[in-house]
């Protein structure tokens, strides 16, 4: 079993504050293999690299990396129109990869700085592709991120919401049921530590949204979220000079990231095409089988499920 072997600044935040202890962080990954390996509802990735990044999503308790598990697999499989058909070189996934929507950034304002994110939610057009487009793309790189950037991981990721280019068909596509499945699955299924969002170039019907979103946000993500009026407030959070070139910053300008990216997801079609196996079979599962129904009703809520 291997694991990538973290530099310092990283391996001293997985250690101070996630608990990570380099002597046990291999027999936690055979527990948790060894527990996947009983739950006969659930076909999981067993790659060490892939369980150890659950582990420091969940500050490596062993229970609460085994309630994520559990949810990410069962969210994702009752949601096809975000993780059926993710072939990068689909016609529509790779339009889309095009537009250059989930942009992890490859600078960071010092070596034990969180991961930035800059995501454009205006540059689509609504009329060709939906918010449910939008999110599949979305994560397929929050996958590679799992897979691959330690430091998204470790340092947890601060994410910038551009709603330059929005327009009232853009807000027509967040009715609450579409909503509530992206928000359930990025809370609720993936083992990311969001530090901050801030909204920038906010459009006149911003607040409609906004509200529909904090209908299914919890409290310790509302509390992070930032929204600036003046982008030269964002500035006192995340420096300006690491930002791309297209908003005002020294970093490479947004059409190489979006070069970037897209190639990064297209040269992982196999680790996408395999993926389409791993997923719970509701027929195999001890107790009453979960239904879409109960994890995205827009009156409830994702339910805390078995894992003996």
């Amino acid at each position: 079993m291997s694991i990538r072997k973290l530099p310092d600044d990283l391996n001293a935040i997985a250690k101070n504050e996630l608990g990570e202890d380099e002597a046990k962080i291999e027999e936690h990954i055979e527990i948790i293999t060894e527990w996947l390996k009983k739950q006969p509802h659930i076909n999981a990735r067993e790659d060490p690299q892939w369980i150890a990044a659950f582990l420091r999503g969940c500050k490596h308790s062993l229970e609460v990396t085994k309630q994520k598990l559990e949810a990410y697999y069962t969210i994702r499989t009752h949601l096809p129109e975000l993780f059926a058909d993710r072939d990068p070189k689909r016609a529509k996934i790779s339009e889309l990869l095009d537009l250059g929507i989930y942009l992890p950034l490859p600078a960071t304002k010092d070596p034990s700085s969180p991961r930035i994110v800059l995501l454009r939610g205006g540059c689509y057009d609504p009329s060709k592709y939906n918010f449910l487009d939008i999110m599949r793309v979305n994560y397929m790189v929050m996958d590679l991120m799992l897979m691959e950037d330690d430091r998204s991981l470790i340092a947890g990721q601060q994410t910038i919401l551009d709603l330059t280019g929005s327009k009232f068909e853009h807000v027509g596509q967040f009715t609450p049921a579409t909503v509530k499945k992206a928000v359930t699955c990025f809370q609720d299924a993936y083992p990311l530590r969001t530090k901050s969002m801030h909204f920038i170039n906010l459009p006149p019907s911003f607040d409609m949204v906004f509200n529909i979103f904090k209908l299914f946000l919890k409290e310790k993500l509302k509390n992070r979220i930032l929204i600036h009026s003046d982008q030269n407030t964002l500035y006192e959070h995340i420096p300006k000079e690491i930002l791309p070139s297209d908003l005002n910053g020294n970093g490479p300008s947004i059409a190489e990231l979006t070069a970037e990216w897209k190639q990064k997801v297209q040269d992982k079609r196999d680790w996408f095409l395999e993926d389409a196996q791993f997923c719970v079979d509701e027929s195999k599962r001890a107790g009453k089988p979960v239904s879409g129904a109960d994890l995205f009703g827009v009156d409830g809520s994702f339910k805390k499920l078995s894992i003996d």
